[in-house]
């Protein structure tokens, strides 16, 4: 089955390198998110999109511990940064904190405000 991106995040998708990309092959249709926001998901991961935050990724271990807190709809709220390098790792930021990737622990951290 065939899965069409498009609008903001079919903008951030193809900027991102499309199914070239580490986010691969779209899995579903665009979806509602909590307060008016959407998403769609792709084999490698995820992107958010809603109005204050912009267009976002999410993927691997920081996306688990983010949906883990609630997704969009938890604690953290939505993204407000794709995934960055860090020393030893990665990080992503959110409405309400952050979470980190390790990977010398192989481990995910959230940092709530």
């Amino acid at each position: 089955m065939a899965f069409e991106v498009k609008g903001a995040i079919g903008d951030h998708y193809n900027e991102a390198g499309g199914a070239t990309s580490p986010l691969g092959e779209p899995t579903s249709d665009e979806k509602d998110a909590p307060n008016g926001g959407k998403y769609q998901e792709f084999t490698g991961g995820v992107i958010y999109f809603s109005l204050p935050t912009g267009t976002r990724t999410v993927y691997g271990a920081i996306r688990e511990a983010w949906e883990a807190e609630g997704g969009a709809g938890g604690r953290l709220g939505y993204p407000t940064s794709d995934e960055q390098d860090i020393d030893g790792g990665k990080i992503s930021q959110f409405e309400n904190g952050s979470i980190s990737y390790s990977f010398a622990e192989s481990k995910a951290t959230v940092n709530a405000n």
